[in-house]
């Protein structure tokens, strides 16, 4: 399921809600509470059925539910309550028009000779090991620069590098990358592919 609301992209298959292409950080049970709620909107679930989805066979404080209700709302921003709607004396409801957001376009990095999927929302390059593309280099700093794939487009951004991200030569701040565009992460080349088969699999770092 992948459910485009206000400024929001929940994709259930890559467990990731993100906010303009950014992450947002949900607990598990948060997540799987607003997953619960797009799924029945814009019914509304019974607390009963909440809890015996969310902690099946186990008794949980009663507050617990009021309290995942309160985590996704401080996630979401101003008009949570306008998104998530309290049922009084029965549940909870996800309010908001959702509509089915295209799946972004599978975009990968050529890095040498591997083929390096990128994903949803934000993806790093640099030195960091926690990086999605690790580039072992010293003119490669720790967070260099990042990709961001949405459903129109991706970005690519330097982060404040000390010796600059290049496409077409030309150092840049802020582009948008299409397939076959070679870009320069310090003196690292780098191809963006446009990936023809999403199920193949990729070697990774």
């Amino acid at each position: 399921m992948r459910v485009t609301f206000e400024r929001f992209v929940f994709d259930s298959q890559l467990r990731r809600l993100s906010l303009d292409g950014k992450p947002v950080d949900l607990s598990p049970k948060a997540y799987a509470l607003l997953e619960i709620l797009l799924q029945a909107r814009p019914a509304p679930v019974s607390k009963e059925a909440l809890y015996d989805q969310l902690w099946p066979k186990t008794f949980v404080e009663p507050g617990n539910l009021h309290n995942l209700v309160s985590e996704i709302r401080g996630a979401l921003g101003a008009d949570a309550r306008s998104l998530i709607r309290t049922v009084h004396g029965f549940g909870y409801a996800f309010a908001a028009k959702g509509s089915a957001a295209p799946s972004p376009a599978s975009f990968a990095v050529r890095l040498g000779d591997k083929l390096l999927p990128l994903h949803d929302g934000e993806n790093i390059i640099g030195r960091d090991p926690e990086a999605v593309i690790v580039i072992d280099s010293p003119d490669v700093s720790r967070h260099h620069a990042r990709l961001i794939v949405s459903a129109v487009a991706v970005m690519l951004e330097d982060l404040g590098s000390k010796n600059g991200t290049f496409m077409a030569g030309k150092r840049i701040t802020s582009t948008v990358v299409r397939d076959g565009d070679q870009i320069t992460i310090g003196r690292t080349l780098l191809l963006i592919e446009q990936r023809r088969d999403p199920a193949s699999t990729a070697t990774a770092l």
